[in-house]
């Protein structure tokens, strides 16, 4: 690749599926994960041009895959990266669950292993 490239940066956010605060490590001001507010941060990304969001996986977290199913109609061009985490589910499950996203969704699901 020259170091001519025009290729623009894809910048993601990310979707505090757990909650969150203005302090890390600490319930302090915490804000909780509605589905309100994930919307709205969602539909803002998606609004400002972003090109995806990172949808964490973790004991804490909303799940992913249900947080993307019900936010891709709330958005126009946003992609979601739906973490995995290896030994979490099986890999046929995974592939399951991506493929049938990714179709509803017109191509906007990615994958974080």
């Amino acid at each position: 690749m020259s170091g001519n490239s025009t290729r623009p940066l894809d910048i993601y956010w990310y979707l505090p599926t757990h909650g969150d605060g203005p302090y890390l490590g600490t319930d302090e001001r915490h804000r909780p994960a509605t589905f309100g507010y994930l919307k709205e941060i969602a539909q803002a990304a998606d609004r400002l041009g972003f090109k995806g969001v990172l949808l964490p996986t973790g004991t804490r977290c909303e799940d992913a895959w249900i947080v993307a199913a019900g936010l891709i109609p709330l958005t126009e061009r946003l992609k979601f990266l739906v973490a995995l985490r290896p030994g979490s589910g099986t890999p046929a499950l995974f592939a399951r669950h991506a493929a049938t996203l990714d179709r509803i969704s017109g191509g906007r699901v990615l994958l974080n292993v």
